[in-house]
């Protein structure tokens, strides 16, 4: 990640007030060691699990509305911000208009990062807060500071202003909201002008559902259905490592390689039905797809957890009667049973 612009404003705002206050600040923030520092923070953070996906409304903005995009439309060229701190101040002046009308919300750190990643430019507009803690003077005496919170985010927004800018037919925008209530939240996504905003855990579940249901109707072998399971989920894994969505097109095609023209057309017509509804490109949450390798399952007694290759193998089970039959305990497992039996 190469930084090109970078410049932090503050919103003053307390809970239970409407009223927020901008303190702009005039220029650019230097790009040095703590900076980046910080960033690579953020970005850790925003690539953790609770991503939403979306793409401007109006992607040339509207006098209604978000202005954000209206803003993108007229200082981003592709390549270059034409005045990236006055652009900064006039999204934080929305910022703050859409702050007003959340009542419990409070202000924070406006983040502005604009940087180059495998040749993709990228906007990222993060709220950071400050925490109280403690330090030691030089006279070893405690002493109050304010410091950045780092361990969590509270709202972000990525757009890819590379897709955003070549007006792609893609889910160009990533924000997250933290631990927020909704009614916090709402005004962040009003903000944003993002149209039908997906949330990534929801779509790969609904890819997850798909695939199971595939294996099923098509009656495929223990071991075919769970290296077709896997294979998915490597493909899922693969793509949200580089943080890039899954094309369906792509597990169409390695059901189509693996089995048949035929089948990979019935795997897409499934997925697109009424009942799973998958999108053409999912955003994947690595959570999510423990159900496509694992299956799981506890009562009040009981708890049991398993990879799903091993169905057929060293697990076998009787549908008729319900029955699960381990033929290899785990080592740990056998040694407290013999213990007990003895």
């Amino acid at each position: 990640m190469s930084i090109v612009n970078l410049i932090v404003h503050e919103v003053q705002k307390e809970a239970g007030n409407s009223k927020a206050m901008l303190i702009a600040r005039a220029d650019e923030n230097p790009v040095d060691g703590d900076a980046e520092q910080l960033a690579a923070q953020v970005t850790h953070l925003f690539n953790r699990s609770g991503m939403n996906t979306g793409q401007f409304s109006n992607p040339e903005g509207s006098e209604s509305g978000s202005q954000l995009p209206a803003l993108l439309h007229k200082h981003f060229d592709g390549e270059k911000f034409d005045d990236f701190a006055g652009f900064s101040k006039h999204c934080a002046s929305e910022y703050v208009k859409q702050l007003e009308t959340a009542e419990d919300a409070e202000g924070g750190l406006l983040w502005f990062n604009h940087y180059i990643a495998a040749d993709n430019h990228f906007l990222f507009i993060v709220l950071l807060k400050r925490k109280s803690g403690i330090t030691l003077g030089d006279d070893l005496s405690f002493a109050p500071v304010k410091q950045l919170e780092t361990d969590k985010l509270h709202m972000a927004l990525r757009i890819n202003l590379t897709a955003y800018h070549a007006r792609e037919e893609t889910r160009y925008i990533a924000f997250r909201f933290g631990k927020a209530p909704k009614s916090e939240s709402e005004y962040f996504v009003k903000f944003i002008g993002c149209e039908e905003p997906k949330v990534a855990a929801k779509e790969t579940r609904k890819l997850v559902e798909a695939a199971a249901a595939f294996c099923q109707t098509q009656n495929l072998p223990p071991k075919a259905a769970n290296e077709l399971r896997r294979s998915i989920a490597e493909q899922c894994v693969e793509r949200a490592e580089e943080r890039e969505p899954l094309a369906l097109d792509e597990v169409v095609k390695q059901i189509e390689s693996r089995f048949s023209p035929a089948q990979a057309e019935e795997f897409l017509a499934m997925a697109s039905s009424e009942a799973f509804q998958v999108e053409k490109e999912i955003f994947v949450e690595k959570a999510a797809l423990k159900k496509l390798t694992r299956v799981s399952g506890s009562n009040r007694t009981l708890t049991m957890s398993f990879d799903v290759e091993l169905l057929g193998e060293s697990i076998e089970f009787n549908p008729d009667t319900g029955a699960l039959t381990i033929k290899e305990l785990p080592k740990s497992l056998l040694k407290q049973l013999q213990s007990l039996h003895s």
